[in-house]
């Protein structure tokens, strides 16, 4: 793995060749970050210094050096050990407000009328490109624009109004995102001093559709190795008692009805006191849009972590990106639909390696109407009616 130290112009300067390791990691829907463990010597310590830029042969991405330890082994070695954040860190340092005027400010903001993922864009848009806040708040070489197609997915067309709390940019888009199923990134285009932001939904790389090469994972395919699946439902609500300033309201998640109860009705309370407008019906879709967007983040959690062997045919930024659903099957027969959420780049004694780390977004269980293609006509499917 190549990386490079970034000159001011976001162009590429210096090679470092000379490395104990390197944990590069880029994700969807956050900020990625990395560790990189070099000897202490002092054109090592001359080379890495806090503030600089790196990127890697592999990817668009852009990381900050911000820490750097130095320490001693048992062996009466010296090593340091680089880390950082990627480029979108830099949106924690912007404000989500309506504005900071003479001194007052008005802390709570309104998106009228948007779907989710043109809040996100239009958050950006107007803090950072048009420096709502202030002009000063404009990233360097910032571009419009993409330099990656449309997703094949369909992004969340549902048109809705959000109040956003006083907060970053980064955490109002990632708290969207993440609702949504969307990711963003803010990312270098090679050495033209430019960067690029992208609020994006990824392809449909599964074997269901048929515009694009399918992706399709398992380890009896041999091109999936050292899995590590977790599945959580500690988190998991299904009923939000959301109370604001003048009113209260019960919402619920998509599929379940107030009917539920017992062991299956989980509660989260949402305390919304600063909704401050007054009771009636502006109140409650207000209540129901904040007790929807706490339950989206009370999920249940089904992941699985796992390697793809240094031969294996698929490569990320060719083959498939972050965000894209890829096909996963497993020895008990189960295919699954996975959102790739990180792609880790991993360079050691060991070797080389690349993996993603991927989620589910759908079971489908053999036998099942899930486990049929349904992109074909009847008289082209595989299979035939059983006999009643």
């Amino acid at each position: 793995m190549e990386i490079y130290i970034l000159d001011d112009l976001f162009r590429r300067e210096t090679v470092v060749d000379r490395f104990e390791s390197l944990i590069w990691t880029e994700k969807y829907s956050a900020y990625g970050n990395f560790q990189l463990r070099m000897h202490s010597t002092f054109a090592n310590r001359s080379l890495i210094k806090a503030g600089q830029r790196l990127a890697i042969n592999n990817s668009r991405r852009v990381m900050t050096v911000e820490n750097i330890v130095a320490t001693n082994d048992d062996n009466g070695e010296s090593y340091f050990t680089a880390s950082g954040r990627s480029l979108e860190a830099i949106l924690e340092d912007r404000t989500a407000t309506s504005g900071v005027v003479d001194g007052t400010e008005t802390l709570e903001w309104t998106i009228s009328d948007k779907t989710p993922g043109d809040q996100a864009r239009y958050i950006f848009a107007t803090m950072i490109e048009n420096g709502y806040n202030s002009n000063n708040d404009a990233i360097p070489f910032y571009t419009s624009g993409s330099l990656y197609d449309p997703g094949t997915l369909i992004e969340s067309q549902e048109i809705d109004s959000l109040l956003i709390e006083p907060a970053t940019v980064y955490n109002a888009i990632r708290k969207i995102c993440e609702l949504s199923d969307l990711g963003f990134r803010l990312y270098r285009g090679e050495d033209t001093s430019k960067l690029y932001f992208d609020v994006f939904i990824g392809n449909d790389l599964t074997s269901s559709q048929s515009s694009m090469p399918a992706v399709i994972v398992s380890p009896d395919m041999d091109n999936l190795t050292n899995t590590t699946e977790l599945t959580s439902i500690q988190q998991y609500k299904n009923v939000a008692y959301v109370y604001g300033k003048y009113g209260a309201k019960k919402v619920y998640i998509q599929g379940v009805t107030e009917s539920i109860s017992g062991f299956e009705r989980r509660v989260l309370l949402v305390i919304a006191d600063d909704i401050e407008e007054p009771a009636g019906t502006a109140l409650q879709a207000l209540l129901e849009q904040r007790g929807k967007r706490e339950l989206a983040l009370q999920r249940n959690i089904s992941a699985l972590d796992g390697e793809l062997p240094k031969d294996n045919r698929y490569v990320y930024g060719v083959d498939y990106n972050l965000g894209d659903v890829i096909e996963m099957r497993n020895e008990d027969g189960v295919t699954n639909r996975m959102r790739i959420t990180e792609q880790i780049f991993v360079d050691d004694a060991v070797g080389e390696r690349s993996y993603p780390t991927l989620e589910v977004e759908l079971f489908i269980t053999p036998g099942s109407w899930a486990a049929w293609d349904y992109n074909v006509v009847w008289e082209d499917a595989v299979g035939e009616w059983a006999d009643a």
